[in-house]
């Protein structure tokens, strides 16, 4: 299939080729009528029209690229790594689609580094799992402009947008009846106020909540335990302990997009929205805003 380029959408919209890359580097020192700005724009996207990245970069020193920083630490488990990998490559594959390259970076969730990540040049920039005492130490070396948004980490600063899962709406809809037979398990999050978040949307006590770090911790769980029911956030987890028999009744969150890897005795709850779609979308946004330190919503939940 011949690849569309400025050249057909100029033929189609009877302009000159100068005033489609106008257009579609967004050049703000053109007068071009807004009806034929809204009529290139449609043809571009009607003749799915993907942009040349060197071009563009040379046309308005945008590099097209896009940092994905992810916190990580030593040996962590299987099911976080899961959970990420689920995330990234959706995400991955929405910005390859719309003409960006992904730089995928792992930070050292205790020290984080950005010595490598700060020479690129980036036009948005997602962080995954961010510790609260991590955050501004990292945010600091991206200049205003560039939107950095927050993956499952809650903080309270509402220049920053921030992206998570709605736990709280997704527990509310199967807390059993009896909280003293119920146990929470769920992986530890680097983001003490995600973890808190997730935490405090059940009514149950301290002891009855554990925040599993590897696979030691999980068995010792599983073996020990002395609660009839679990409800467990993450699949990976919530397989592991169907197969080890712990609990008569298991309630598992799937954050992995997994579903299927649990039996028909567990009682699944999923999110009908998309994570990685909504970060996407946001990032987007907030790209084509002048300003969008001034958006009163600063977190987006996903159901």
């Amino acid at each position: 299939m011949k690849k569309t380029t400025m050249k057909d959408i100029a033929l189609r919209a009877n302009v000159s080729v100068a005033t489609v890359s106008y257009v579609l580097n967004r050049v703000g020192n053109q007068t071009i009528p807004e009806k034929t700005r809204n009529q290139i724009m449609q043809l571009a996207e009607e003749l799915h029209y993907i942009p040349n990245l060197a071009a563009r970069s040379l046309a308005n020193r945008r590099t097209g690229l896009v940092g994905v920083l992810v916190n990580t630490s030593v040996n962590m488990p299987y099911w976080k790594l899961h959970s990420q990998f689920s995330f990234i490559r959706s995400l991955e594959q929405r910005l390859t689609a719309a003409g960006y390259h992904t730089l995928l970076y792992s930070l050292d969730a205790e020290k984080p580094s950005l010595d490598i990540i700060i020479e690129r040049k980036l036009e948005a920039v997602f962080l995954i799992d961010v510790r609260d005492e991590s955050f501004y130490s990292i945010s600091r070396h991206f200049v205003e402009g560039i939107p950095l948004i927050l993956i499952d980490s809650l903080i309270e600063d509402k220049l920053f947008k921030q992206v998570l899962f709605n736990y709280r709406s997704a527990l509310g809809r199967i807390m059993p009846e009896d909280p003293s037979k119920v146990c929470l398990i769920m992986e530890s999050y680097n983001n003490a106020q995600l973890a808190r978040y997730i935490r405090d949307s059940l009514p149950l006590p301290d002891d009855a909540v554990f925040m599993v770090q590897n696979q030691e911790e999980l068995d010792n769980i599983l073996q020990g335990q002395r609660f009839q029911e679990a409800i467990i956030i993450n699949e990976f987890m919530g397989s592991y302990a169907q197969k080890a028999g712990s609990f008569e009744r298991l309630f598992v969150v799937c954050t992995c997009n997994c579903p299927q890897i649990l039996g028909e005795q567990v009682q699944k709850i999923t999110f009908s929205g998309d994570k990685a779609a909504a970060a996407f979308e946001l990032m987007t946004d907030l790209l084509n805003r002048s300003n969008y330190a001034e958006q009163e919503n600063n977190r987006i939940f996903v159901d």
